[in-house]
């Protein structure tokens, strides 16, 4: 299973076995994001699943699968996301970083990823440190935030990690050589 999906359904996906047995496994954005939807459908698609795409109240959209395997993967991703991210390989650890920037992060003049789960973005803090990226985790509130914001930081980050906030990111265009 790509690691970028299952970082950004740890992020903002959702999974329910229904009454009726079927396993569900779905992530909604709003509409700003569809190039974020596109590339799951992309990746859903290559996998061999039937992926349902839909308008959901709140200027959103909704993609939707049904697969008891992706719900698997998904839950024990879920309920242990820093152990989970610990057993990944580097580049599955790039990649899971990418989508979960995707679903949690923000990008400004700086990237900040929020969660809940500070373990999770310490050992993500851990590895990025040790591909020279610090960054500095900080609460507001109940929600953690790991930020990069020097330049010189945000320029490797964009260099490691595929992602569409921050290949996309209007702010980020005025950092030279990236």
């Amino acid at each position: 299973m790509e690691t970028y999906l299952i970082g950004l359904l740890v992020g903002d996906g959702t999974l329910e076995k229904r009454k009726n047995g079927a396993y569900a496994v779905w992530v909604d954005q709003h509409i700003k994001n569809l190039q974020i939807l596109k590339r799951v459908i992309r990746i859903l698609r290559k996998q061999g699943f039937k992926v349902y795409f839909y308008d959901v109240p709140g200027n959103k959209k909704r993609v939707l699968v049904y697969s008891k395997r992706l719900f698997e993967i998904l839950k024990e991703a879920k309920e242990n996301p820093s152990e989970f991210f610990r057993r990944l390989r580097e580049r599955e650890k790039l990649e899971f970083i990418g989508g979960f920037l995707d679903a949690e992060g923000t990008v400004t003049d700086r990237v900040v990823i929020y969660n809940k789960d500070k373990k999770l973005l310490e050992r993500i803090q851990e590895f990025l440190n040790t591909k020279g990226i610090s960054s500095h985790i900080y609460a507001f509130g109940k929600v953690f935030g790991l930020q990069v914001y020097r330049r010189s930081e945000i320029k490797k980050l964009m260099k490691l990690l595929d992602s569409i906030k921050l290949v996309s990111s209007s702010r980020l265009k005025n950092i030279g050589g990236c």
